[in-house]
């Protein structure tokens, strides 16, 4: 982490701190494998938990963001995490206000010479707290002993006065356990440095709320605190459950299949697969019906005017190519053939040329949509985004190119049929009829290829999806591209789904078929990818990755969203 980030300097806006986030935690941390996407903290691919309650409240505002990243590389830097889970409390109470302690622990070593940093880490603290106030909770006995644990123990480990509202609020709570835990904050004040001796203390207090919040609970009704909850404020406590399970991020696993296999991907048969172009695949009249719709939405919507995301992607993806000379300047290169000028007219100052450049963008884009049934329900907006993001790209010379994967039947087809013909051999591989379709290929213009961009919108091309052979297909149609920079980005709701697939091998069969094409193609540096998650987290399989929400439509904030992650070196 950066101190000077925190402290001061340009502010970032919530979509730049995806990136600025990540590389915020790797400087400080020295570990490369962080990730910070969609308010999740990854290691690798692995989501990580962030278990301290005030970590859990999504940051409405800018600062509220940089508090949090400070906080978690505070704790990540500061905090022995083998140390800390080998004490950790199993009574889902005490094992909250202990992560809370550890926390704040970390967040009061912040140096003095991050002044930023501690502001930032105080303000995301006191709208967590405001939050917890506002959520109904303090209007129970059992919602104000927790709020008052948090605040006085925030209060004496980092030094910070309670403002006279929320002291307020902790003063009868506060008074009435100074005798049980007055000793106790004094010594997590005096170790604080020494996260060893830290711990006594902190499992003592931890013990002690335990034992109100269990003895609250046995007056008032299970839940009671939930049912007075407003604005979705959350504690992670039993009745009230968050876990890692309940974030939006997609989900993996080992496939012993893949390993049975020496991790060689296998097709049982390629007999029935196909290659098709979208409008193939629907009838003409349909189409421009289905365009005529699209037209409508996109001048309903206001996006049929692609200006300004097409300037933004210029000035990221252009460079500049040298393109003659510019004459007669008042500065630059002197220019030997009008210095004749400045003999006969002292006067004259326009002697001088400068080279001339224009933008040039040699770039080829995919985006390669996953057309698996689940994304149905998104087919609308999605055929929106593409037609939109799609013009802007050409707009300043990219080459784009739209595909799509599914397969052509459900639940194995004629693959299926022709394995359980043959015996039903073991772990025959993938096991389905793979479509590849493109949209618009990338030799075309936009103009010609609009039709296809609206068979998106057929419901049944949306079946099944291998997305790991998809994924090479179109890396290998964009390497043939004459262009400097390669992108793929890939659409998706989720990991690779293919029913007969996965009941002949095992569920994570095709997901580890694409995680080794995704590191393949890492490795070698020949495409960058990208993916944007339709309701969910893709940081399992993709280092690069957006999740965006279509429910309400697309809109320019979305928009430039897409544009920042594609442009992202």
């Amino acid at each position: 982490m950066n101190a000077e980030m925190s402290a001061g300097g340009a502010t970032p806006g919530l979509p730049q701190m995806e990136f600025w986030g990540g590389a915020m935690l790797r400087a400080f941390t020295g570990d490369a494998s962080l990730q910070w996407s969609s308010q999740t903290l990854y290691c690798g691919t692995q989501p990580q938990a962030l278990p301290a309650p005030h970590h859990l409240e999504v940051p409405a505002a800018v600062l509220d963001q940089r508090g949090l990243l400070d906080s978690v590389g505070l704790r990540l830097q500061l905090s022995d995490e083998s140390w800390h889970r080998k004490h950790l409390p199993a009574d889902p109470v005490e094992r909250m206000v202990f992560e809370l302690l550890e926390q704040l622990r970390a967040e009061s070593l912040v140096p003095d010479a991050w002044p930023g940093a501690r502001e930032n880490m105080r303000q995301r603290f006191l709208h967590w707290s405001q939050a917890f106030m506002d959520s109904g909770l303090t209007e129970s006995s059992l919602g104000v002993l927790l709020f008052t644990v948090a605040v006085t123990a925030w209060s004496r480990l980092t030094g910070h006065e309670i403002p006279g509202h929320m002291a307020d609020q902790a003063e009868h709570t506060r008074l009435s356990m100074a005798s049980e835990l007055g000793s106790h904050w004094v010594m997590l004040r005096r170790t604080r440095e020494q996260q060893s001796l830290f711990c006594e203390s902190a499992l003592a207090v931890s013990r002690w709320v335990g034992q109100a919040v269990r003895a609250a609970q046995q007056e008032v009704p299970r839940g009671a605190a939930a049912r007075k909850r407003r604005h979705n404020f959350a504690l992670p406590l039993h009745f009230e459950s968050q876990s890692m399970d309940d974030m939006p991020v997609a989900r993996t696993g080992d496939s012993r299949a893949w390993a049975s296999s020496a991790q060689s991907y296998r097709v049982f048969t390629r007999e029935f697969d196909r290659e098709a172009k979208a409008t193939e695949l629907v009838r003409l009249a349909q189409l421009a019906q289905f365009r005529a719709e699209m037209d409508e939405e996109l001048a309903r919507a206001g996006l049929l005017q692609v200006g300004r995301l097409a300037r933004y992607l210029q000035s990221r993806l252009a460079t500049s190519v040298r393109d003659g000379w510019n004459w007669a300047q008042e500065e630059g290169y002197l220019d030997a053939s009008r210095l004749s000028l400045l003999v006969s007219d002292p006067q004259q100052t326009a002697i001088f040329k400068h080279e001339a450049c224009r933008p040039v963008t040699e770039t080829a884009v995919t985006l390669l949509l996953d057309c698996s049934g689940s994304m149905k329900a998104y087919a609308k907006p999605l055929s929106l985004l593409l037609d939109v993001l799609g013009r802007s790209l050409e707009m300043v010379g990219v080459t784009v190119e739209i595909l799509g994967f599914s397969t052509q039947s459900w639940n194995g087809g004629r693959a299926r049929r022709q394995w359980q013909r043959a015996g039903q051999p073991d772990l025959p591989g993938r096991l389905n009829e793979r479509l590849h379709i493109v949209f618009k290929d990338g030799a075309r213009r936009w103009q010609q290829s609009r039709h296809g961009i609206a068979a998106l919108r057929k419901p049944d091309i949306f079946r099944e999806g291998v997305d790991g052979e998809a994924v090479e297909w179109a890396c290998q149609r964009i390497s043939e591209r004459s262009a400097k920079r390669r992108i793929l980005m890939v659409i998706s709701d989720g990991c690779p789904m293919d029913t007969a697939t996965h009941q002949a091998n095992d569920e994570h069969y095709l997901d580890q078929h694409l995680r080794q094409v995704l590191a393949a193609h890492e490795r070698s540096g020949d495409v960058k990818i990208c993916a944007l998650g339709v309701g969910l987290d893709l940081g399992v399989f993709y280092r690069h990755r957006l999740a965006i929400e279509l429910e309400q439509g697309i809109d320019e904030v979305l928009l430039q969203s897409v544009a920042e992650l594609l442009c992202r070196p």
